[in-house]
């Protein structure tokens, strides 16, 4: 399946030069010619690498980088920017946009940082997206959203927290990161903690000595 690509500038000329490479290219392009028009797509056409110009006249590229940073930080953006805001452009990719580019830049060079984006994000063939998470079953934007995220976060070595009320599925969800991880090999141990008295859940969890 194409991966969607959505591109945000009001300069049709180059919205449309932008377009034609990514399509030849065989993405799935949808455009819009200011900032609001793109946030509005965002929801409808999901996609999953954003390229947006930095200066726009209704809401500007830091506006749509910010949006996309609290609603779904998953999402890589690449930023498109003339010289005279490089430094609003270094900003955003401090604050976590994939990359910019400079106008005029080579279209070549942006071909290369969408699938970069693509690749680095986790956005595999939908056969092994959907592989890691078979046991969650949602059309919810968000939810798939937030299992970008835990395969994101399933690369890294790190300890991840998931609270939710009861009944939420936070089990399913930490199978399918642990499905995801390179640790997929070994067991996965759900430990019910409210079931187990306070004075052995460190034994439990940590192990213990013989005799101790």
């Amino acid at each position: 399946m194409a991966k969607r690509v959505l591109v945000i500038d009001d300069d049709q000329d180059l919205l449309k030069l932008i377009s034609l490479r990514l399509q030849s290219e065989a993405f799935e392009v949808s455009t819009a010619d200011g900032g609001r028009k793109g946030l509005a797509m965002l929801d409808t056409f999901q996609p999953e690498v954003v390229v947006t110009d930095l200066r726009m006249d209704d809401i500007d590229g830091m506006a749509v980088f910010e949006y996309v940073k609290e609603n779904r930080p998953s999402l890589p953006v690449i930023m498109l920017t003339a010289h005279g805001s490089i430094p609003h452009a270094l900003e955003a990719t401090r604050r976590g946009a994939f990359a910019y580019l400079t106008k005029p830049f080579d279209s070549a060079e942006l071909v290369r940082e969408v699938k970069s984006a693509l690749t680095l994000h986790g956005n595999d063939d939908d056969e092994s997206q959907d592989a890691f998470c078979s046991g969650i079953v949602t059309r919810s934007a968000i939810m798939k959203e937030v299992l970008s995220q835990a395969k994101m976060v399933a690369k890294s070595d790190t300890s991840v927290l998931i609270q939710s009320e009861s009944g939420t599925g936070k089990e399913l969800l930490a199978r399918s990161i642990h499905n995801a991880s390179d640790r997929a090999d070994k067991p996965f141990l759900a430990i019910n903690c409210s079931a187990v008295p306070e004075s052995l859940l460190e034994s439990e969890l940590f192990g213990h000595s013989k005799g101790a």
